[in-house]
């Protein structure tokens, strides 16, 4: 049986940018760069939002600040996650389970451009948790314009003591990104060329290390083999009582709201490997690899926070 709870919905987007293509162009322009014809959003209506994809590097788009990208929907979602699941279910969880250290683990997978990652460590240094507990917390991401992004956004918040350069694992065939949607110019979410297959060997020094897992908006915008690839990687790092959390959109027996069945088409018709996923059959594959699983709670916008638990 699937556990379920509500977060708050106060946080549900009211108003879209409706100027985002004059945005993008503005930003272009400050570049000194001629705006390729690309970088025109795609609309994908869900529940009534419509949200903005990019066919260069998904939702993200380049900030005023060189290196830095941005994310729209990071920058709404982050407050929900961090304040509905992170701050009052996750964190107590790993402060017991970490009572005999002063600092405690985290691994945050396709991190896309670092929204989630400067403002979850800020959040956890400035709470009751961040009196007690240290955190050291490793970003990853197959795309090297992500890596930057975390990098320059890490370097600008000044929390490089606590926040490891980005790393660039890759998930299963062909990897895994949350700023894939859809991918960098080849449709593959994420994959780096000359590589294909997934990272074991790069974190197995990491082996019963990590107190969380992070995978937030990837599981539907990359082949099925990078959730295999989450699931196989998180049951090998995480600690016994470590918690795996996965966000975004998914399927509960086999069907959806009518606008998450709508995204499901559109991500489908871009490419036949992505898609919103049954719930079930990620469940499924987290169970063989030693991840149990705790509950589902309803967040904004029809998605999903998952939360996991080595066993």
């Amino acid at each position: 049986m699937i556990v379920s709870r509500h977060c708050c919905t106060k946080y549900r987007p009211l108003v879209q940018l409706a100027l985002s293509s004059l945005s993008i162009l503005l930003v272009r322009a400050t570049q000194s760069s001629p705006v390729p014809a690309f970088i025109f959003p795609a609309l994908v209506d869900r529940g009534g939002a419509s949200h903005h994809r990019y066919s260069s590097g998904g939702s993200l788009k380049m900030g005023l600040s060189g290196h830095v990208l941005e994310s729209p929907s990071a920058e709404r979602n982050k407050g929900p996650i961090n304040d509905h699941i992170l701050s009052p279910t996750v964190f107590p969880r790993i402060k017991t389970n970490a009572s005999d250290r002063d600092k405690i683990y985290a691994l945050e997978l396709a991190a896309g451009c670092g929204v989630h990652t400067t403002h979850f460590v800020a959040s956890f240094l400035s709470s009751t948790y961040g009196k007690d507990f240290g955190i050291e917390w490793h970003p990853s991401d197959p795309d090297p314009e992500a890596r930057s992004s975390i990098d320059a956004r890490v370097k600008i918040a000044k929390l490089e003591d606590s926040i490891l350069p980005a790393n660039s694992w890759l998930l299963g065939e062909g990897g895994g990104t949350s700023c894939g949607e859809p991918s960098r110019d080849k449709g593959d979410s994420g994959a780096i060329l000359g590589s294909n297959k997934g990272d074991d060997a790069a974190y197995s020094q990491y082996h019963d290390y990590f107190d969380l897992v992070l995978c937030i908006n990837m599981i539907h915008i990359s082949p099925w083999e990078a959730t295999i690839g989450l699931m196989n990687c998180a049951g090998k790092v995480l600690r016994k009582g470590g918690v795996l959390v996965c966000y975004g959109p998914y399927k509960v027996g086999g069907t959806a709201v009518q606008s998450n069945l709508q995204f499901d088409a559109a991500l489908r018709s871009r490419n036949p490997e992505w898609g919103v996923r049954n719930l079930e059959d990620v469940i499924a594959i987290a169970e063989k690899d030693g991840l149990e699983f705790l509950e589902k709670v309803e967040m904004p916008a029809n998605n999903l926070s998952v939360l996991f638990r080595k066993r």
